[in-house]
């Protein structure tokens, strides 16, 4: 590389340089979820107390190595996002200028357990998978899970369906083995231009399952919504706190004109919303969910503006629930910690 990232310090005194194999290493063996870095500083990781330092530094040659990893090889960027693999575990990368200096987050990807397990809220992932088609939606704030739970969607239907998957991403994120699906992933600025040229082009490639990693745009939502329309499984990501919110939102990001065709529109291919938070209690991970399915009567809802009145659909129609009772239910099912509680009541906030 043209440019040098490494300047001298004090810290070079008081912690060790070590690889990012070695790094890597020791953040899964401390049960880490992201790594931060920030060149000739302190590594941090993110783990069971929340942030803390390692006794090592981020090198020049560190950052060489991730970068090289995400394909640059020239010194004319101000961020990169990719991911990679270093010894079975998937990486997703975005690497940033900041502070006069380059920093990183990792967010390391686990493998290991994607699959569903045998929970009620699993009960209901798998069958939405075995929908033919219509709209799904994974949706929570930022690390919430959404990639995961999406990801554990796709290796289940891949585990037990003979099925075509089109998988968008950007990254790549969690890299799959087809076993008795054809899995084929697309990344976005180097294997398709845009989202909603993607979900287009999937149309023509025979799939039964198209996963988008982000609805984030009116076309990609309009690209989205006509591929459910045509018989077509698709799953999805959003970023709504609520899973009744996501209706709003899909249907907000349209000028008003083309609003009740939208409701209409959504009110037929919508299959679900499972919106999620994702907690850290001690070592293990809880994963609270408010559920939406589109029965007839959510349909209707939806088409008449009356989103506020699904609420009391999903308090009283099960295998739906709202997110205060998805926090009753995890202080049922993990005991009566108060710190725990307090955690649990924080995501009604």
């Amino acid at each position: 590389m043209q440019e040098s990232y490494c300047e001298s310090n004090n810290f070079a005194t008081t912690h060790s340089i070590i690889s990012l194999e070695d790094v890597i290493s020791f953040a899964l063996e401390k049960g880490a979820t992201d790594i931060h870095l920030e060149l000739d500083r302190p590594i941090y990781i993110r783990a069971s107390k929340g942030l803390e330092s390692i006794s090592s530094i981020c090198s020049n040659d560190m950052i060489a190595d991730i970068l090289c990893r995400c394909g640059i090889t020239h010194d004319s960027w101000h961020s990169v996002d990719d991911a990679f693999t270093i010894n079975g575990t998937r990486i997703r990368a975005h690497i940033y200028r900041a502070n006069h200096s380059i920093c990183g987050t990792l967010r390391l990807l686990c493998h290991a357990n994607l699959s569903l397990d045998s929970s009620k809220d699993s009960d209901v992932l798998k069958m939405i998978c075995e929908y033919h088609d219509g709209l799904v939606l994974v949706t929570g704030p930022t690390g919430s899970g959404k990639s995961y739970t999406l990801a554990c969607c796709i290796e289940y239907i891949n585990q037990t369906m003979n099925k075509h998957i089109v998988t968008l991403e950007d990254p790549v994120e969690y890299e799959f083995i087809p076993a008795h699906s054809i899995i084929h992933q697309r990344q976005l600025g180097i294997d398709v231009d845009s989202m909603s040229q993607g979900i287009c082009d999937a149309l023509r490639e025979d799939p039964d399952v198209i996963m988008v990693g982000e609805l984030r745009d009116r076309d990609t939502l309009e690209a989205a919504l006509h591929a459910a329309e045509t018989g077509h499984l698709v799953l999805a990501t959003m970023h709504t706190q609520r899973a009744v919110m996501a209706v709003h939102r899909m249907i907000s990001l349209f000028p008003g004109e083309q609003q009740d065709e939208v409701r209409s529109q959504v009110s037929q291919v919508l299959r679900a919303v499972i919106c999620q938070r994702l907690l850290r209690w001690e070592t293990s991970f809880i994963t609270i969910r408010d559920i939406l399915l589109n029965t007839n009567a959510v349909a209707n809802l939806i088409r008449n503006r009356k989103e506020p009145q699904i609420v009391s659909i999903q308090e009283t129609q099960s295998p739906m629930k709202t997110l205060e009772m998805a926090v009753r239910d995890a202080k049922t099912q993990y005991g009566s910690a108060q710190q725990l509680h307090a955690l649990l009541e924080q995501q009604l906030s």
